[in-house]
């Protein structure tokens, strides 16, 4: 269920549009997110509250059918896709017309209102059109007149009167910056190097013993050098091969020095490592750091499936309910004021019921029952039940770096989205299964040409269209047989088995509900005996399939026992289940 978070007074209209398309968006997360701006405009009213808003939306019939889908694997919004604000669409134009002299203005705001008014991707588009436009080539050829301005690679810095603008424009040469900023480095490196081996100081690493400057080596809390490529190449093998040059403690590499006598036991102080390692490789060692702790933990924890963000998953301190333990009290001494011997008489048949079951289990399986023990497994049994249900299913990752914060399922570990159903995946391939097997069981196939087909009613002579003739029942070729293959003796009784011959009957009418039962319940086992190592995953109790219902596969059921221990086991499961959901009604929480 999907929670609106509104603001009071939201300062614009642009606010209140773009927290209608954020729940819109939550709620359809497979929908294109141009199809929900439009919705948005359509029915969007100033002086309306969000509540209303979405309200009008959401009541609109059959909104989820009528959307478009989203192109591409990517369910997540940019901030692009969401409403701009009246400044920045101003500046956008601006700057584009400027830039695009030979463009008319209808041709810049068409490309505009297709791409959400951004100002990149409408750049993009309108160098691809600038090139093929026909004032381009006439400029392009005529050589005595001034060159057109071309529109280059990256825009120019300059305010534009938007922060927004302003703020994409600085990104847009990110890469530029990047890239002269390598290049710089490597030209100060190499002048760098020179000077010292002009006045011989260089530095051996010693752990490959190479000849380094000394902006290029690290040391270890003990003093010694080594180059950053031996510490770079250390912390690979640290992280992706199996060697031990990392130290957990310290989250950081040890000393790599092969000539220290006796060998040196430091490591890398973390600010020497902050400036060797690049940032990838410093966040996959923390995460492995990270896991390992997790790993070692012995805390109940809930990990994101797809980061190594992870919560602590404890249950919170708990309390039984007064109101609903005084009302118990109270119907119990109604009842027992009515008639005590009743009362009496159930809750001794139920306890000696439940001791005859506990004691025969104890006596088969030779060890000792105590009824402390048995009432603590089912109080906490009750409380974790109480508590997941409290808490949901969802499990929102908060990952302080911002690089995941997605939302996924604690039961079946998959990403989360509307209307989620866990392992949504495997049940529909079970159902997959079944069905083939329960159609393949019921129809015959013509073995000259290849047609499927099921009989509806007649008789058990079936002629195909391609001229084939087979028996039903046994799917024999009937060519030049005829019905002399069927039985030609008379039955006092329609329906029973001759006792003259061994022949088909003609008329004879397949159980079809029994045929479809055996064949879903056969190809059932089959499907759960080779997947059954999907993690937490456990098959329906009851598998409706074709108006047909499959007997349930769990262990434990009583139609299924046949011995007395599986009865009893039942028995004291279906008690425990009981008593586990009254026990729910009593628990509350003090953090919840």
């Amino acid at each position: 269920m999907t929670t609106i978070k509104q603001t009071p007074n939201p300062s614009t209209p642009r606010a209140t549009r773009n927290q209608c398309l954020d729940v819109l968006h939550e709620v359809f997360p497979e929908a294109d997110v141009a199809d929900l701006r439009y919705r948005i405009n359509a029915k969007f009213q100033e002086h309306v509250e969000l509540s209303e808003q979405l309200k009008m939306l959401l009541e609109q019939s059959q909104m989820g059918r009528k959307l478009k889908p989203r192109t591409g694997n990517d369910v997540k919004m940019q901030p692009w896709e969401r409403f701009r604000s009246r400044e920045y669409v101003k500046a956008a134009e601006f700057n584009l017309r400027k830039e695009f002299k030979s463009l008319s203005r209808s041709t810049i705001l068409a490309v505009m209102a297709e791409n959400n008014n951004h100002y990149t991707k409408s750049r993009t588009i309108l160098v691809d059109i600038n090139r093929k436009s026909w004032r381009h080539k006439i400029t392009s050829w005529i050589f005595l007149r001034p060159k057109s301005d071309e529109p280059r690679a990256v825009p120019k810095l300059g305010p534009t009167g938007s922060q927004e603008l302003d703020e994409e424009l600085w990104e847009l040469g990110r890469p530029g910056r990047v890239e002269q900023a390598i290049s710089d480095l490597a030209i100060a490196q190499a002048l760098n190097e020179k000077q010292y081996e002009e006045i011989k100081g260089l530095l051996e690493c010693e752990c490959c013993f190479g000849d380094y400057t000394f902006e290029m080596m690290a040391a270890c809390c003990q003093g010694h050098l080594f180059c950053h490529n031996c510490v770079t190449n250390a912390a690979k093998e640290g992280l992706y091969g199996q060697t031990t040059s990392l130290v957990k403690e310290k989250g950081s590499i040890r000393c790599l020095s092969s000539i220290a006598d006796p060998p040196c036991d430091g490591y890398l102080p973390l600010n020497l490592m902050s400036q060797v390692l690049p940032e990838e490789m410093l966040r996959a060692m923390e995460d492995k750091f990270i896991e390992d702790d997790i790993a070692c933990c012995a805390m109940p924890i809930a990990k994101c499936p797809f980061c190594t963000y992870a919560e602590v998953d404890e249950i919170p301190p708990w309390s039984l309910r007064r109101g609903a333990a005084y009302a118990s009290a109270a119907l119990t001494l109604f009842l027992a004021s009515a008639s005590v011997w009743i009362v009496i008489i159930l809750l001794l048949g139920l306890v000696f019921a439940v001791s005859c079951v506990y004691l025969f289990q104890a006596f088969a399986a030779n060890e000792p029952v105590y009824i402390e023990t048995v009432i603590s497994v089912l109080v906490n049994k009750a409380v974790k039940n109480q508590y997941e249900t409290r808490r949901g299913q969802m499990f929102h990752c908060r990952n302080s770096s911002s690089i995941c914060g997605r939302k996924s399922c604690r039961n079946c570990g998959k990403e989360w989205k509307a209307f989620h159903k866990c392992f949504e995946n495997e049940a529909e391939a079970l159902r997959l299964c079944v069905e083939n097997a329960m159609a393949a069981a019921i129809k015959r196939t013509c073995p000259s040409c290849g047609t499927s087909f099921v009989k509806s009613d007649g008789c058990n002579k079936l002629t195909c269209v391609c001229g084939y003739v087979m028996c039903y029942v046994c799917r024999v070729d009937l060519k030049g047989v005829g019905y002399k293959h069927f039985c030609q003796h008379f039955r006092q009784v329609p329906g029973t088995s001759c006792v003259e011959c061994d022949k088909c009957d003609l008329y004879v009418q397949e159980d079809e509900s029994l045929v479809l039962k055996v064949a879903g319940e056969r190809a059932q086992a089959e499907w759960l005996s080779k997947n059954s190592d999907s993690a937490g995953w456990r098959p329906p109790n009851h598998q409706v399939i074709a108006g047909y219902t499959l007997k349930s596969s769990a262990k434990g059921s009583i139609a299924d026992s046949h011995t007395l221990p599986d009865q009893l086991e039942s028995i004291k499961l279906l008690v425990e289940d009981s008593v586990i959901q009254l026990l729910e009604l009593y628990i509350e929480f003090d953090s919840l």
